[in-house]
């Protein structure tokens, strides 16, 4: 949401300086008198939207530099380690995109056993390695992808796209909550195994869709993040169409190879403007 008086004034101070303006050299770019922009600084008014546009476009930002977390917002990132500071220290942010290109890539692996799990179950009734099993392999699907999906938190915050920044927290609890009803549900005595993959294409196929939205939204990076974009747009709509499903489904676990390429761009990316 968007941030409120006197957070909005300390911001766009902190913004204007980060440009090198002085009060009277933001004034000449927007046009607006330098007694507003000090009673707006100063937290005594709430500029209207307009106003506030017209000075982000002078200091070559947008809406999403004045951006704040709901309460809910901050919890949820609280409870599953989502709050990366991306004014840290250079190598913690690397450390952390390393960490995250791993866990997609283990991820991946992750979700192809688990894909033979389940179809050995529609076919023989039974879990290919037991049940054991498949709740460990399950739990360990959980972690590995919020760390993997966690990369895309740090890189929605570090490149100024906050519906990456959202869509990635939401996926991370949508794949968790789906994930472990799944788990709690294995011999499909809550819902019956078409209620429940009915279930898991409406709601991870939504998730792509806005995933892929996001994606195609991230600038910065080349044209890598909206090729990726569309291909998962794509795979949602496969998703939801539910007859579909069959080809979408294996097709989300192979475009996670294009999300860890992402993550691998975007750590050369920091990399060439830390030494330019």
């Amino acid at each position: 949401m968007m941030m409120k008086q006197p957070e909005l004034g300390r911001k766009i101070v902190e913004l204007r300086q980060q440009k090198g303006f002085t009060q009277e050299e933001l004034v000449e770019q927007c046009n607006i008198s330098v007694r507003t922009i000090q009673r707006i600084e100063a937290g005594e008014v709430s500029p209207r939207i307009y106003t506030i546009k017209t000075i982000l476009s002078a200091l070559d930002r947008d809406l999403d530099d004045l951006q704040q977390d709901s309460v809910f917002e901050t919890k949820v990132k609280k409870a599953m380690l989502l709050e990366i500071d991306p004014s840290k220290d250079v190598s913690f942010i690397f450390t952390q995109l390393h960490i995250g290109w791993i866990a997609g890539i283990l991820s991946m692996i992750a979700f192809i056993f688990e894909t033979i799990d389940d179809w050995s179950y529609v076919i023989n009734q039974e879990y290919y390695f037991g049940k054991t099993y498949t709740i460990v392999l399950g739990i360990i699907s959980i972690i590995l992808f919020s760390i993997y999906m966690r990369s895309f938190v740090l890189i929605g915050n570090l490149f100024k796209n906050t519906f990456l920044k959202l869509t990635a927290i939401l996926f991370i609890v949508i794949n968790a909550i789906t994930a472990a009803f799944s788990l709690i549900d294995l011999d499909f005595t809550i819902l019956p195994m078409e209620g429940n993959g009915i279930l898991y294409c409406v709601f991870m196929g939504t998730m792509y869709l806005f995933f892929g939205m996001a994606l195609y939204k991230l600038k910065g990076l080349g044209q890598l993040p909206a090729t990726a974009g569309i291909i998962q747009v794509v795979i949602g709509v496969m998703l939801l169409s539910i007859f579909l499903a069959i080809v979408g489904g294996p097709a989300s676990i192979l475009v996670q190879g294009l999300n860890v390429a992402i993550i691998l761009k975007a750590i050369e990316t920091i990399k060439s403007q830390i030494k330019s």
